[in-house]
């Protein structure tokens, strides 16, 4: 750590870049015009030796090390004094939670190696409850295009900026979706991934390397660069996760510990966390960065009880599952993102209904391409009949119907999962739903 800290001190000196090198590089991974604008060093050729190393084998493996080591430390350096940079970032975590807030979901997508981290981006994303999806822009012109949905934020990782599939995917997104680059070029103008759409819908999020991969290792294999592009993500997920959850008790660390309820996380987890329901509006808002909408305006009132319809989801929004064959697991999780507006309920029939914990529950199995019969048949919970719908009328009061759910999971031994809120003047008529969790997530 004191070598590191030392190392950071130090003023990098600058080097000149080599354009003979560029002609070498794959047709790919050429490296932006603004590239040459970043200083390039050795990695820290007068640090302290504290081994002699025999080996050529762990010669080289040390200078990758110490290669990446030195990419991070001018990413580093150039979020800190660079203010595009910044304010860029910023945004990025607005946007996506803004997206998050409203029903959507961030898409996460890249090819060959930027793909891999736009992978591994998506499930840190989803671990710190920020709903996320990979998408491939190949399989997108192929029929997955309708993955990305008007609410949603798109995230591209691409080092040169430049990749095919993704300009060619561009063309085709909604223009209300604002979308994020994580490559290597310093300004929004020089990215060919931003010119697609207006600059207020573009952030370019810069992840240049000190100098190029060849340069460093003799081949332009994807390293330094895309330990550039990781980092940049984590720090994206990190920031976005604590702008997001910011109710007591529901911080990043509780969230990130709900959706870990196994293995060796779990197993240190002192406290049992509920999973977030993706349709609790658990999100508040603590910042005028946070892009408030219309719909935003309209709060539910805090000087007097809360009523079951003011949190209530309209039974009218939620979409039913449209199919010729049986009901498979994926048909469920693509209806759910084609209607953000239900906040991830999803009806079977107008007597099954799908609640959100339960979706999120089976999407994070491997059980996708598995028929609801068959998700019975492991003992998996997936639809609540409406015979085990709890009614109660819709002025009911938040406090009330806490008191009523648990008197009824009482009497039949069996915890309720499914309100069904019933119009006042007519109880046989059903006008939104909630789940019973929910009600105890209210204040």
């Amino acid at each position: 750590m004191v070598h590191l800290h030392h190392c950071r001190q130090q003023q990098l000196p600058a080097a000149p870049f080599s354009r003979s090198r560029l002609s070498t590089m794959k047709k790919d991974r050429i490296v932006p015009d603004d590239f040459d604008r970043l200083p390039l060093t050795p990695p820290d050729p007068h640090g302290p030796v504290h081994l002699s190393i025999k080996d050529n084998a762990v010669t080289t493996a040390v200078q990758v090390i110490s290669t990446e080591r030195a990419a991070l430390e001018h990413l580093e350096q150039l979020y800190e004094t660079n203010p595009l940079a910044q304010e860029n970032l910023a945004r990025a975590v607005n946007q996506i939670a803004h997206s998050v807030r409203n029903g959507g979901k961030l898409v996460c997508c890249g090819v060959g190696k930027s793909g891999k981290i736009a992978q591994k981006l998506e499930a840190t994303m989803n671990s710190l409850g920020i709903y996320s999806a990979f998408l491939h822009p190949t399989e997108a012109l192929h029929g997955d295009l309708g993955m990305i949905r008007p609410h949603d934020t798109l995230l591209l990782i691409s080092f040169s900026g430049r990749t095919p599939e993704l300009q060619l995917l561009l063309p085709h997104i909604p223009s209300t979706v604002p979308v994020i680059a994580i490559t290597a070029h310093l300004h929004p103008a020089t990215c060919p991934l931003l010119l697609f759409h207006p600059p207020e819908m573009g952030i370019l999020l810069p992840a240049p390397i000190h100098e190029d991969e060849e340069s460093s290792f003799g081949v332009c294999a994807p390293t330094s660069s895309t330990t550039v592009a990781l980092s940049l993500g984590d720090a994206l997920a990190i920031a976005t996760a604590r702008r997001l959850h910011t109710s007591p008790g529901r911080g990043p660390a509780e969230i990130f510990k709900s959706f870990h309820p196994g293995g060796a996380i779990g197993a240190a987890s002192a406290s049992l966390f509920t999973p977030m329901s993706m349709s609790t509006a658990s999100f508040p808002s603590t910042s005028s960065d946070d892009l408030p909408t219309p719909q935003q305006s309209h709060a539910v009132r805090t000087d007097e009880p809360i009523q079951l319809s003011d949190i209530m989801v309209p039974i009218d929004q939620i979409p039913t599952v449209s199919t010729t064959g049986p009901i498979r697991l994926l048909d469920i999780l693509l209806t759910a993102i084609q209607h953000p507006d239900a906040k991830s309920w999803v009806s079977l029939s107008p007597s099954d209904i799908v609640p959100p914990r339960n979706l999120r529950s089976l999407s994070q199995t491997s059980h996708v391409d598995l028929d609801v019969v068959s998700i019975a048949s492991l003992g998996l919970s997936c639809s609540v009949p409406r015979k085990n719908w709890v009614r109660i009328p819709c002025s009911t009061t938040v406090d009330d119907a806490r008191q009523l759910v648990s008197e009824t999971s009482a009497a039949t031994g069996v915890p309720a999962m499914v309100i069904a809120v019933m119009r006042d003047e007519s109880l046989g008529d059903c006008v939104g739903v909630i789940e019973a969790d929910d009600l105890w997530d209210e204040p």
